[in-house]
């Protein structure tokens, strides 16, 4: 596994934890990562400071 793929499984998990299956989604057609009342690109799930746990 590259560190890049363990960044983003990382902060999507957290994400997952932390906000719940009910407010995130991947919505891929747009490549938008929706959560809260907002979203960013997916590819923001590759920052290691995204949630502050990779």
């Amino acid at each position: 596994m590259t560190e890049e793929t363990r960044i983003a499984l990382k902060n999507y998990d957290n994400l997952i934890r932390s906000r719940g299956l009910d407010d995130v989604q991947l919505l891929w057609d747009s490549d938008t990562l929706v959560y809260g009342n907002g979203g960013v690109v997916i590819d923001t799930l590759l920052d290691p400071g995204f949630t502050g746990v990779s």
